[in-house]
């Protein structure tokens, strides 16, 4: 099932996958329903819920652009089939749940717009900002998270996939390789950094992040994904000290470090 709403040049297009999390998907459109008409376009994805999803969504389809329902194979394969939905030069993925910090976004969109003569020059392919965590956190989580693009990338991600406005350029079909089931947004980061991607770095804050995710659940599984992500992306003694350093960070995490 596919509806579209015509819409003129928006300035970012936003991506939100779900799947049976009918209450976060609420709390997020109705959060983004007033940035509508500052240019934000709406791109839900949906994967064949059966919480009564599909149907919200049906009768809310005026407050979104494009969406589309259908079963796929995870967060990340519907994030790339938003991708191919989206009408505008940048691209934002948030979640169920998130919501969108207004005042950060009329920053975000100066930037983006080219109002704010600082960045009138800028050839930046990318933008991040801060976002919110919202409680409860895990042990570690801090309440805020500073983006960061430099060699800093090379030990963890941060960049907060909440946080990140991508030019829709960088991506020639897929942005988010489907192989990685929790860090694909990681591996995603980690590879444009490493091809030489211009990334602007600002403090405002522009998003308030649900709690839980599965990039959140300190798993064995998660460290073993971080290792083979490192390994497509990383080579010579940065992919050698990982194998020491991800076993290290989840060991760290069972003793509550």
């Amino acid at each position: 099932m596919n509806s579209t709403v015509s819409k003129n040049s928006p300035s970012i297009s936003v991506i939100i996958p779900s799947f049976n999390q009918l209450g976060g998907l609420q709390k997020t459109i109705q959060a983004f329903s007033s940035l509508r008409k500052r240019g934000l376009e709406i791109i839900v994805i949906d994967g064949a819920s059966t919480d009564g999803s599909s149907a919200w969504i049906d009768s809310n389809s005026l407050d979104i652009d494009h969406l589309l329902i259908e079963p796929d194979k995870g967060i990340y394969d519907a994030m790339n089939k938003g991708l191919q939905l989206a009408k505008s030069d940048w691209v934002w993925f948030m979640g169920t749940g998130d919501i969108p910090v207004i005042k950060g976004v009329e920053e975000v969109l100066k930037v983006i717009e080219g109002r704010t003569s600082v960045f009138e020059e800028c050839e930046s392919e990318m933008f991040a900002f801060g976002v919110h965590l919202l409680a409860p956190r895990e042990p570690g989580v801090p309440e805020y998270y500073k983006p960061v693009w430099n060699t800093k990338l090379v030990w963890r991600n941060t960049i907060h996939h909440q946080g990140a406005i991508y030019s829709r350029k960088l991506f020639n079909g897929n942005a988010y390789d489907v192989r990685f089931k929790i860090l694909a947004d990681y591996h995603l980061n980690l590879r444009i950094w490493k091809k030489g991607v211009e990334c602007t770095c600002l403090p405002v804050i522009i998003a308030e992040v649900a709690p839980g995710g599965v990039s959140r659940d300190f798993s064995r599984s998660l460290y073993k994904e971080e290792r083979t992500l490192k390994r497509d992306v990383l080579s010579g003694w940065q992919n050698i000290i990982q194998e020491v350093w991800t076993r290290a960070k989840w060991c760290m995490k069972k003793v509550g470090l």
